[in-house]
């Protein structure tokens, strides 16, 4: 009777062993506006493959820190130029093998040294246009998936610069200290 109820419950733990291993491999880089729909609710924290997903709130509170942290614009320069996360680095990503890109295991790299950072120690947020902007959330894909970065120390910020943007904009007590939160260029626009 034993034997009877373990083949089902072994059958039932190794299915569910074999999809939690094929789960991200089913992730994959998205083209724009294709960011499954699951992703983008506040609800969801966590993208496929174990990066941790931050919001606003969450830039905020990283940003009043400001502690081992590399920010990545993956937008295009036009977008960098106009206002951009303060102290934010622009690396341009797209998806995989796009010539715009100059976001690699590189100059991603380079950038950490330039900070100061350490490679394996450091937390790096990718960050773009928005919710539905694919460029962040594909930097973020290819960061743990093929350049060997911890999900534990990357973040995709979901929200992105607009709307930390309208944050430091419409609350009083960040707009005193918007340069903590926002480059030059932002701090104009204010």
């Amino acid at each position: 009777m034993t034997r009877t109820l373990c083949r089902p419950v072994f059958i039932l733990a190794l299915t569910f062993f074999c999809f939690s291993l094929a789960t991200p491999l089913i992730a994959a880089e998205v083209g724009k506006g294709k960011i499954p729909e699951d992703q983008l609710a506040k609800s969801y924290k966590k993208l496929d493959w174990g990066v941790a997903i931050w919001d606003t709130d969450e830039a905020v509170a990283n940003l009043q820190k400001g502690e081992n942290t590399l920010w990545v614009d993956t937008r295009p320069e036009s977008f960098f130029k106009k206002g951009t996360v303060n102290d934010a680095v622009l690396l341009i990503y797209n998806k995989k093998g796009m010539e715009e890109n100059t976001l690699t295991p590189e100059s991603l790299e380079k950038a950490l040294a330039d900070k100061g950072l350490a490679k394996d120690q450091a937390t790096i947020v990718f960050f773009c246009q928005g919710p539905k902007c694919h460029r962040s959330y594909n930097a973020s894909f290819a960061a743990v998936t093929e350049w060997g970065y911890s999900p534990e120390q990357i973040v995709w910020n979901r929200e992105g610069y607009p709307f930390l943007f309208k944050k430091v904009q419409e609350d009083a007590k960040l707009k005193r200290k918007a340069k903590r939160y926002i480059s030059d260029a932002g701090v104009k626009q204010l």
